[in-house]
């Protein structure tokens, strides 16, 4: 089973407000959790994939547009790039397939580094 969250599902934002979005993404990553415990006992496998910011057509026209404070969010992503739906499925076919057949419980955060810095002086 593979699940959906989001990088909003583990931190927050002064750039956007958006709890309700936080909250529900928060409780997938949660849910994933009891699900991979309640689910082990009968060979069934929860992970979830939270996405950090990826370029899709959606996003260009409002989170990387011109006039939003995000439009310049690459400078902070250590990979130093923003990511692709390829990166998201890559991602995905991993935790669908055998090799990860031990895995279970995950959170696998595709944010090219984002979450895991602290914001510094550009």
């Amino acid at each position: 089973m593979l699940l959906v969250g989001s990088t909003t599902g583990i931190t927050g934002s002064v750039t956007n407000t958006r709890i309700a979005h936080t909250a529900s993404k928060g409780g997938v990553v949660a849910m994933t959790k009891q699900l991979a415990a309640e689910g082990a006992a009968h060979g069934i496998r929860a992970n979830c994939m939270s996405p950090g910011m990826i370029a899709t057509p959606a996003t260009a026209r409002d989170l990387l547009a011109d006039d939003h404070p995000m439009r310049t969010i690459a400078r902070a992503i250590p990979l130093g790039r923003i990511g692709t739906p390829e990166d998201v499925v890559r991602c995905a076919l991993f935790l669908a397939s055998d090799e990860a057949s031990y895995v279970t419980g995950a959170n696998l955060v595709i944010d090219g580094g984002w979450s895991a810095v602290l914001p510094g002086a550009s």
